[in-house]
């Protein structure tokens, strides 16, 4: 996959990821990501202006790595049923299951929002704009409801399925 990052600022943000699972966003720091990627903390700071701009790196690179997914995943798909399981599934239900098990993963979901604001958000929109996609042969506004605010409506819930579960299970 070919992603917007180059191979070394991959390696941070998949460095970083790790540290910010395990220890949580607040404590780890910039001399940690420079020391779990090898790296010293100049050529780091060259890559990545501050910690915010790592995770700021994180939320984008998951956010290109979902789209590469989805659209593999979806070419097989011709149900809604099927389309909206696999939708759900790359953009919510995997990224959480490879966080809640972690020590700090359940809060680093929690707050990554906190950090790395807008790059969340767009995120979001790009979950919401696959959802409007699958939806919209389906729903047409008659008094009802239309795609674009049923998908808002998917996404409303899952942000706050993300907060209030504690295992996969749960989701």
């Amino acid at each position: 996959m070919s992603y917007s990052y180059s191979e070394k600022e991959v390696a941070i943000i998949e460095a970083a990821q790790k540290l910010f699972l395990r220890h949580g966003l607040k404590k780890v720091s910039m001399s940690d990501i420079a020391e779990a990627s090898s790296l010293s903390r100049p050529s780091l700071y060259a890559s990545f202006a501050n910690k915010e701009a790592v995770i700021d790196g994180l939320m984008k690179l998951h956010t290109e790595m979902n789209h590469e997914i989805t659209r593999t995943r979806l070419d097989s798909k011709k149900s809604v049923q099927e389309q909206m399981e696999t939708i759900c599934d790359v953009w919510i239900i995997e990224p959480y299951a490879s966080a809640i098990d972690k020590e700090h993963g359940k809060e680093v979901m929690e707050t990554i929002e906190d950090f790395a604001g807008e790059s969340t958000r767009k995120m979001y929109a790009e979950f919401e704009s696959y959802l409007v996609e699958a939806l919209k042969p389906h729903l047409k506004k008659k008094n009802g409801l239309t795609a674009k605010d049923v998908a808002a409506i998917i996404v409303s819930a899952t942000k706050g399925l993300k907060v209030s579960t504690e295992t996969l299970p749960d989701l």
